[in-house]
């Protein structure tokens, strides 16, 4: 596949790199990225496939409540085991790769790979049939799919300060984080209408051994090919910081080590920021996680009802995301992720002490709102703190300290459950880690990458 014809040198000025039209190409082609594989998350991970995979198939030919409810509580478990086993696989995986992306320059190349992986792997998820028999084969799948699709931000976050400047960069990554929440809509959208309703949808595919359900990947896997291919072709190329160097993974885990206690010395901001973004991002994680389950369960919401909420959702967050972005440009990414953090926990504290169904409307679609802009202020922030030709390597630490404490929000979430043995106090555990990285947040002192940046 080509690429675009400037390597991509962060000293150069973009107008030196790209012509006009490259540009602009570029810049649409990497929203479209997070348009395409939005619909992975939104349709596949959270509100459509992982309930079918969790619920339908762990409980199919299940003889009644208590027994089926036993089985769902095993489906769940069995899901998040593999999703945990796939964790540590990107914990592992993302600073290696990141490592080789930046050091031999494979960037583009492990973009296009991690890319078509979760295609392919979306499209075989038809093989799930709705059977007991099939539930760890469904885990799996998605598992594996998580994988890939994390793997492959690593690479995509990385091209975000070859297309934009320090005065545009908010403004970038929010629209692309937009783009994706719109492409969830429409995603979603779609699903509803040609799979599920009406009965099962406009197609008319038929529930007999769930295959309206199954039917969903395939068309998931057509979306995200279409949304991610621009960017696979015209990727800007990425310059080998060591081409002469051999790589091997024990080189990569060796230098990844080196740079570490190397940071220790000479990056302690970075580590820092690295540590509370972890915390407090794996807490704006779980809000859209849980959602579907906490719609369902704590407020009896059906299947059609939890891809209408999904809908909402994410166009406010669409439209969060895409002001954010831009009030980024003006005051920096320190006050948006403060604000927004704070912003969540406000209003998570409001659906846990009304129980009214129209508060869960009301404050949960108010949090869609913040959550767009921290997580993508947070991509900004990072790109601020890189050294020039490192900015994969540090989307790999990224991916890899959000994965090392990725536990914490899910888990908060079922420890408060257990606890208070109700469903809507989940909300407690996530609005206490997302506390916990705003404070780990707050102290850093993070200078001229926290203000906006100097304009000429």
């Amino acid at each position: 596949m080509a690429t675009s014809s400037a390597p991509a040198d962060p000293g150069t000025p973009l107008s030196a790199r790209f012509s006009p039209r490259e540009l602009r190409r570029a810049v649409a082609s990497f929203s479209a990225w997070d348009g395409g594989m939005s619909a992975f998350s939104s349709v596949i991970l959270t509100f459509v496939f992982a309930t079918y995979v969790a619920s339908g198939v762990a409980a199919e030919g299940v003889v009644g409540d208590a027994a089926r409810k036993a089985a769902q509580d095993h489906g769940s478990q069995v899901l998040t085991t593999w999703q945990s086993i796939g964790a540590i696989a990107i914990a592992l995986l993302a600073p290696l790769l990141g490592n080789l992306a930046d050091r031999g320059g494979a960037r583009n190349a492990l973009l296009r790979i991690t890319t078509l992986g979760t295609v392919a792997v979306v499209a075989l998820m038809p093989l799930v049939a709705l059977d007991r028999d099939y539930l760890v084969l469904g885990a799996v799948l998605i598992a594996l799919a998580v994988v890939f699709s994390e793997l492959a931000g690593v690479f995509v976050n990385s091209v975000l300060p070859e297309i934009s400047t320090p005065e545009n960069r908010g403004r970038v990554s929010g629209t692309a984080w937009a783009v994706g929440y719109w492409g969830s809509i429409v995603c979603l959208v779609l699903v509803l209408v040609l799979f599920v309703m009406p009965g099962t949808g406009v197609l008319g595919l038929p529930a007999e051994d769930g295959w309206n359900l199954r039917a969903i990947p395939i068309f998931v896997a057509a979306w995200i090919l279409i949304g991610t291919l621009p960017l696979m072709i015209w990727a800007p190329r990425h310059t080998a910081t060591a081409p002469e160097q051999r790589w091997t993974p024990w080189q990569g885990y060796a230098s990844i080590i080196r740079r570490v206690i190397r940071a220790v010395k000479e990056e302690p901001v970075m580590l820092q920021y690295l540590v509370a973004s972890a915390i407090y991002r794996d807490g704006l994680g779980a809000v859209f996680s849980i959602a579907g389950v906490l719609a369902a369960n704590a407020y009896g919401f059906s299947t059609t009802e939890v891809i209408i909420f999904g809908i909402a959702a994410n166009l406010v967050a669409g439209v969060g995301v895409f002001l954010g972005g831009r009030l980024d440009d003006r005051v920096g990414p320190r006050p948006v992720i403060i604000a927004g953090c704070l912003g969540i926990i406000v209003l998570g504290l409001v659906v846990l002490a009304f129980s009214a169904t129209v508060v869960f409307w009301a404050a949960g679609l108010a949090i869609c709102l913040f959550v767009g802009p921290v997580q993508s202020a947070s991509r900004n922030l990072l790109t601020r703190l890189s050294l020039p030709g490192r900015e994969t390597e540090n989307f790999g630490l990224y991916a890899t300290t959000g994965r090392a404490l990725g536990f914490l929000g899910t888990a908060a979430f079922a420890i408060t459950v257990a606890v208070f043995q109700d469903t809507r106090t989940g909300i407690l555990g996530i609005v206490l880690v997302i506390a916990i990285g705003l404070v780990a947040f707050l102290p850093i002192r993070l200078g001229a990458a926290g203000r906006p940046a100097a304009r000429a």
